[in-house]
């Protein structure tokens, strides 16, 4: 055995495997031992690595520090402290360090041991349970530096735990009764000793049985009206005592907790799992449609239970952030069900509206038709020789009257003729009502409506792509139904009456509708319809710069080959190709009208008077041409602040090459006599002023001015028929607009002509007819 203790490897082994009593009493053994082997470094070694059992650091500059071993004074020590006091040591000082703990802590370790808990604190830590957790905290710190004796080591550690579970139970007790007692500062004290004690469930699982929840008793059903609207108010109120409860809880965490703990947060997360989804799972849970009262519920949500939620210094300076990131992440799943359901609740709430509007169009066009039958049949019959037939107006015509065959074929004509123009007639005068621009208007409105509700959810994390999509079909829906349903199907009927419509047939009409204008005027009647559709197509320009541009829910520098875009610009490509369509009809109808007026109120001596007249008449244009300008007048302008000047102009520009024409052939329709080519030049210019002066196309100025050049040809005098045929062979004077063949025609019109016709070829061509012989 000698033998061996000389050996320094095998004494500082065994000296490593030793507690620090048997190691200070191995370390006496003898002389040798102390001095050759467990002194000076090895020594050092053995307490440096109890020390760094204990968690305290080494400090390198202490170390390297020069009278190291007297850095530390020897004051009595406190056991609820010295861990706070000495938290470094260097090599030099280790075992004096050590011993300083040992001091605090080997009685306890001791009455641990030996299992003696009777009066374990000093009597001035009695009644100081901080004190005393902090004791038990550091006596397990301590007992670490035991690790080379590890049954004793375990045996201190289990009785301290048995120690510290009759400790926690014992301020567990304290804490409810001083709790019942609202002595919340001690409950306060209480609860930082169990966190010291690492107890950190027991303290909040003490605050939670203390505050649960207890709403009053609910019926979901109340939350909407018969006619299934929320009742916010009553939302309001549960919302509020939710939020009031939540306050409350808040303050008394503060108060109890402070912020040694974090529990504010988690607390209100699980209310909003346990509490606040269990109540909007069950509002909404009865019928999906209560659904769309989810931006509703959500920003009275929102408004309660984070704008309105109090500061809390336990919850920390970003409370009512992660607040609404908590609403956020769990109403998430019923803000998208709420998005998803959007546009297919739109397309259904609009298909309906104008389902609704199409039945309610068709009943007053059924009365209508009734009145205007039944007025036409009292004209013409002795109602006792009627069998009516309501249901079926026009087909009942054959069999209901009692009349001789020619008389009643005669007379059912008449009708027929008279329903049919009556009935074209007032559709024409009502076509502003095929499109309802109030019920547009409220559907644009709704689709805005739903889109900003949608909106209110772009901020929700995972929500925003999803409210761009959902915000987009919305859009293309509301297209689509305002095409389908409404502005095709009426502009469609408006083109059928405005092609059916003839204003000759109001000639033929003997039988004539009281209290209705008979003869309309099918382009102003149009206009109207076309200045709704502007007003509809503004309405949706609005709406996509306002609600999808501006919101973000398109970007037009990225997305400008979306089907959303390409949804309006068809939208306003049907309405252009309608517009254009019945400007084109109407075009067509005017020029029957200024047909009309040219063969009914133009008289063949207005260019071809009498001689005798000469000197009666005054020269002036023709009652004719006033009433052609006048009725361009009303149809020229009626574009003007409905559209854009592009399309006014192309309009304006039609109207006057159509008239232009119509001018063509109706001088070629008359005999124009030298006497009375002042009249036709009076007429001519009054037109060439409407187009020059009032209608103000230039474009077209030059075809009315070649015109009054044509007028020239019936002012010479037949005798002076070789200035007569310069005229017709200088193409120049007519700037293009009319070839010699045309010119040729126009002088045929002369009331002369068969006089002159041989002397006015001779100077075109060279020679007469008789001047030509047949080989």
């Amino acid at each position: 055995m000698e033998d061996l203790l000389k050996v320094k490897g095998i004494v500082v082994n065994i000296a490593g495997n030793l507690n620090t009593r048997d190691y200070l009493t191995f370390q006496q053994i003898n002389k040798n031992v102390h001095d050759a082997h467990l002194h000076g470094y090895d020594d050092d070694r053995y307490w440096c690595e109890k020390l760094l059992r204990m968690g305290l650091k080494k400090d390198i500059e202490l170390e390297e520090a020069s009278g190291a071993l007297g850095s530390l004074s020897e004051t009595s020590e406190d056991s609820a402290s010295i861990f706070d006091v000495v938290r470094t040591f260097s090599s030099k000082n280790a075992k004096q360090t050590y011993r300083r703990f040992y001091r605090c802590f080997h009685s306890y370790c001791v009455k641990l041991k030996q299992n003696n808990m009777a009066h374990f604190f000093p009597e001035h830590y009695d009644n100081d349970p901080v004190m005393q957790v902090k004791i038990f905290n550091y006596i397990s710190r301590y007992n670490k530096s035991n690790y080379n004796d590890p049954q004793e080591c375990q045996t201190i550690e289990q009785n301290l735990a048995i120690l510290k579970e009759i400790f926690t139970n014992s301020v567990l007790q304290e804490m409810e009764d001083n709790y019942n007692l609202e002595n919340y500062e001690a409950v306060n004290r209480f609860i930082l000793v169990l966190l010291l004690c690492h107890e950190e469930k027991n303290a909040v699982e003490f605050f939670r049985s203390k505050a649960e929840y207890a709403g009053k008793p609910i019926s979901f059903e109340s939350f909407f009206n018969d006619d299934g609207v929320l009742e916010t108010k009553l939302l309001v109120d549960t919302l509020v005592e939710m939020r009031d409860f939540l306050n409350s809880k808040i303050k008394l965490i503060d108060l109890l907790f402070e912020d040694r703990y974090p529990v504010v947060l988690q607390f209100i997360e699980s209310f909003i799992q346990d509490t606040l989804l269990d109540f909007l799972n069950n509002l909404f849970s009865l019928n999906d449609a209560r659904l769309n009262f989810m931006p509703v519920v959500y920003s009275l949500v929102t408004k309660s239970m984070c704008d309105e939620m109090i500061e809390s210094k336990n919850a920390g300076p970003s409370f009512h952030e992660v607040m609404k990131e908590f609403l956020d992440m769990y109403l998430e799943p019923m803000i998208i069900k709420y998005l998803d359901m959007q546009p297919q609740a739109f397309e259904k709430e609009t298909s309906e509206k104008f389902l609704e509007y199409k039945k309610e169009a068709a009943i007053k066009e059924k009365e209508a038709s009734e009145y205007i039958y039944n007025s036409l049949r009292d004209q013409s019959f002795d109602e006792k020789n009627i069998v009516d037939d309501k249901n079926d107006f026009l087909s009942s015509f054959t069999r209901i009257f009692k009349l001789p065959n020619n008389e009643r074929q005669k007379t059912e004509e008449q009708l027929q003729l008279a329903y049919n123009l009556n009935l074209i007639t007032n559709n024409l005068q009502n076509i502003k009502t095929l499109v309802s621009l109030d019920l547009c208007y409220k559907i644009v409105k709704k689709a805005q409506d739903r889109t900003d509700q949608m909106c209110s959810f772009y901020a929700v994390e995972n929500a925003t792509q999803i409210v761009k999509v959902r915000c987009q079909e919305l859009f293309k829906i509301l297209i689509d139904q305002l095409s389908t349903n409404h502005i095709k199907p009426a502009f469609d009927k408006a083109m059928t009456l405005l092609k059916r419509y003839d204003s000759n047939e109001i000639q033929r009409v003997e039988l004539k509708l009281e209290g209705v204008e008979t003869q309309v005027e099918p382009l102003v009647q149009f206009t109207e319809l076309i200045n709704i559709g502007d007003i509809i197509l503004q309405m949706i320009s609005i709406f996509y710069r306002d609600e999808l541009l501006h919101k973000n829910i398109i970007d037009k520098n990225r997305d400008f080959l979306n089907d959303v875009v390409q949804a309006k610009k068809n939208f306003e490509n049907l309405l252009d190709d309608y517009v254009a369509e019945g400007l084109n009809i109407g075009i067509n109808k005017l020029m029957d009208e200024v047909e009309f007026v040219f063969n009914t109120v133009q008289i063949p001596t207005d260019f071809n008077p009498d001689p005798k007249d000469r000197n009666s008449r005054e020269i002036k244009p023709t009652q004719c041409a006033e009433k052609i300008v006048e009725l361009l007048s009303n149809h020229s302008f009626l574009l003007t602040g409905a559209t854009d000047k592009g399309t006014i102009d192309v309009y304006q520009q039609e109207i006057g090459e159509r008239f232009f024409n119509e001018i063509v052939k109706h001088i070629k329709k008359n005999f124009i006599s030298s006497d009375g080519a002042i009249f036709l030049i009076c007429d001519l210019n009054c037109y060439y002023d409407f187009i020059a002066y009032k209608l103000k196309q230039k474009n077209i100025v030059p075809l009315f001015a070649a015109l009054k050049n044509v007028a020239q040809l019936y002012l010479i005098s037949g005798k002076d028929s070789k200035e007569l045929g310069k005229m017709i062979s200088d193409a120049g004077r007519f700037h293009g607009i009319f070839s010699q063949e045309e010119i040729y025609e126009f002088v045929e019109r002369r009331s002369d002509w068969v006089k002159v016709k041989r002397d006015v070829e001779k100077v075109i061509y060279g020679l007469g007819v008789k001047d030509c012989t047949i080989m």
